[in-house]
């Protein structure tokens, strides 16, 4: 819904007609919103220096920096895309999908989809991680944006997940390694009835099934995104989804041309009795193979879960509990006449209009949602009548404590020149350097305000009209604003196209400027300064021409892909001992443990079906199975007990020994019960160790011993 008309007669006029402001507890800045301020006040500026630097050649709209998160949409499209195409060519089981994959010709149509999806997906996965530490640092995190910090970590963890899983569906020596360790990590979880982890020790005891199962949740779980995407940006007015189309064009044709540069190959396939040694691998969805080889399964749910926690929590951990009486917004319903200019400029959506309350002739009034506000002051800038605002830097005491000072300087022949600075260019209020504005703006006073949203066209009409010589209001350069939207509202307002209109008949606009400021050229601040006192036009931040542009994008892409493209395909060196391994794998069933028979009902009064008309053993308990293996003399015995709530099923398990390379003399025996007298299945042979390779021995219930090739 538009604002309600502007009216004419003078908002203040009206205000005061309407009732007078209580008089504000003054203008102390509230307790800094995070811990570790300086910390973070100088990774938010290394993020605003680097902003800078780009902007010299490209637009805010096309800085790739400056919208990291429509960025990553725009890669989260393509992939998703991209992966529906693959399609086409991949098939989904485990005997057929690496070769489905190793057919595709590198820069065939197939090949060159199959290099896009993986491509971008590195690529969102960059964009994601950059989005989080600059959200970090730019500590929004805090008070009501917890939400946002929350949904967005839980979003990094599911894009990371769905290309993990994505690279299981390869199955190279890369699937193979991750497939193990995420079968150690599901062993710990009472999910089967048996350890996943035993069924890898060889081709062909490797599910099938599962591996379907992993292939769905690759082609679901982006629908969880779409719902994350909801959440994460749910406490936002104005939130951009996709970036400007000439970003988005730039960023797929970077991806393309990576695509045909470098196409991405398959790794050696998978055999799951060869150790793979050394390989490449790609670090953005891969890196904690480097962990999850030395932990046990116990160890990942306990590295997962502290890592997982220590990020989830960071709004609480880092940040300072405060009072939101200290820092949020307020309203003087007395002076509210209805205009909704506040509820249309706030961006966080918390303040909506309601049904009037205090009988006043106006057809509704504002309320804050404390849910929602984080202090910013956005609102103040957009409030004629002064009648919302931050009641720690109220606009009534701020505007008069500038007029009483303006007023006293002309009187004393001297008019002043004022500098309305954002606290945030030096990352808030506890790190404001007034001396260094000082010096970077000599000859004007300083004065910090929260936001260049804060400021009200009518104070600036009243501190030219008052006399001042300037009044030059500096906002932060930061595209990561902690206030946000204030350099987009304030030159609206001041050049008249947006309510709240700064009014040229009553003050003189050449003594009024908006400047950003850039910290990599102070000099553009000093211009700035000299030509806003000799009245001069003051000139924004020159900008490159079209060829100045297009070189810094080609040189920001190539710089960009070849930071991709080398962490996509870099070395990686099992962790895992290359030494040889005999391993018997095994699943058989006990002898049910003696006890007596139930007795039969009568068959004329029995009502049970045919099938169910057995005696069964009222114990129903297995025996435990008893395995040794011996090799070159050496034995060793290990009891597995049976599965089951009542020990009534399987046992199952692995015996696993480390061999020199070379012949060897090995036999298995298993019983189904303990005893000197248990029947036992044996198997003895000769085998020939080699380094980095398995040795399988398989038994089955009903298949007996098989050596797997």
């Amino acid at each position: 819904m538009p604002p309600d008309p502007h009216p004419d007669v003078d908002c203040e006029v009206l205000a005061e007609s309407l009732g007078p402001s209580p008089r504000p507890p003054g203008s102390q800045p509230p307790p800094p919103p995070t811990r570790a301020a300086r910390f973070l006040a100088a990774g938010d500026g290394l993020g605003t220096r680097l902003d800078a630097l780009l902007e010299r050649w490209l637009p805010r709209e096309v800085n790739p920096l400056a919208q990291l998160g429509p960025a990553a949409n725009a890669m989260l499209l393509l992939a998703t895309l991209s992966g529906v195409l693959m399609l086409l060519w991949y098939s989904a089981s485990v005997q057929s999908a690496w070769h489905s994959l190793a057919d595709l010709g590198p820069r065939s149509p197939g090949g060159i989809v199959r290099s896009v999806h993986r491509y971008s997906s590195d690529l969102l996965m960059l964009l994601v991680l950059a989005h989080a530490l600059r959200t970090f640092f730019a500590r929004k995190f805090a008070d009501a944006r917890w939400l946002a910090w929350v949904s967005g970590i839980a979003l990094l963890g599911l894009v990371w997940f769905i290309g993990w899983t994505g690279y299981w569906l390869v199955w190279d020596v890369r699937a193979q390694l991750l497939a193990l360790d995420t079968m150690k990590a599901v062993d710990v979880l009472p999910v089967f009835g048996e350890p996943m982890l035993r069924l890898f020790a060889s081709d062909r005891t490797v599910p099938s099934l599962l591996f379907f199962v992993v292939f769905f949740l690759h082609m679901v779980l982006p629908l969880g995104i779409a719902g994350g995407l909801c959440l994460h940006l749910a406490r936002l007015s104005r939130s951009q989804l996709l970036p400007d189309w000439r970003l988005s064009a730039w960023l797929t044709g970077a991806v393309v041309v990576a695509a045909l540069a470098y196409p991405a190959v398959n790794a050696t396939i998978a055999q799951m009795a060869v150790k793979p040694g050394r390989l490449t691998m790609d670090w953005w969805f891969l890196w904690p193979l480097i962990i999850t080889a030395r932990l046990s399964g116990g160890g990942l749910w306990l590295a997962t879960f502290l890592a997982a926690a220590g990020l989830l929590t960071v709004p609480w951990w880092l940040a300072r509990r405060r009072p939101r009486a200290v820092y949020q917004a307020t309203i003087n319903i007395s002076r509210c006449f209805a205009c909704t200019l506040c509820s249309h400029d706030c961006p966080f959506g918390a303040i909506t209009m309601v049904p009037r309350t205090d009988g006043r002739p106006f057809p509704s009034q504002a309320q804050i949602d404390p849910n929602r506000c984080i202090g910013c002051g956005v609102c103040a800038g957009a409030c004629d009548t002064q009648g919302i605002g931050l009641a720690w830097f109220d606009a009534q005491q701020v505007t008069r404590e500038l007029e009483a000072f303006v007023l006293a300087e002309v009187a004393k022949g001297a008019p002043p020149a004022l500098a309305l600075v954002c606290v945030q260019s030096d990352g808030g209020w506890e790190l404001f350097a007034a001396g260094a504005w000082q010096t970077r703006l000599p000859g004007y006073v300083v004065r910090p305000i929260p936001c260049v949203g804060w400021v009200e066209p009518k104070l600036v009409e009243r501190l030219v009209s008052r006399g001042a010589a300037a009044v030059l209001i500096v906002g932060c350069g930061s595209s990561e604003a902690f206030c946000k939207e204030g350099n987009r509202w304030l030159p609206a307002r001041l050049s008249g196209a947006r309510e709240p209109a700064f009014r040229p008949n009553r003050a003189d606009p050449r003594r009024v400027a908006h400047v950003t400021f850039d910290p990599l050229r102070p000099g553009l601040l000093a211009a700035a300064t000299e030509n806003l006192r000799a009245l001069q036009p003051v000139p924004g931040a020159p900008r490159r021409g079209w060829c100045g542009q297009w070189a810094a994008g080609l040189l920001l892409a190539a710089i960009g892909l070849t930071a991709l493209l080398l962490a996509s395909n870099a070395p990686f060196r099992n962790p895992a001992p290359p030494e040889a391994e005999f391993v018997f794998t095994f699943r058989a069933y006990g002898e049910w443990i003696s006890g007596a028979a139930a007795a039969l009902p009568d068959p004329a009064h029995d009502t049970r079906p045919v099938h169910m008309r057995t005696a069964q053993p009222a114990q129903r308990t297995r025996s435990p199975v008893v395995v040794q293996v011996v090799v070159d003399g050496r034995g060793e015995e290990r009891v597995f007990y049976a599965k089951g709530f009542k020990s009534d099923g399987f046992s199952v398990g692995e015996v696993r020994a480390v061999l020199t390379p070379g012949l060897h003399q090995v036999s298995v025996s298993v019983a189904t019960h303990a005893g000197p007298n248990a029947p036992r299945q044996t198997w003895s042979a000769g085998i020939n160790a080699r380094p980095g390779r398995l040795t399988v021995l398989t038994l089955e219930a009903n298949r007996g011993f098989q050596l797997e090739p």
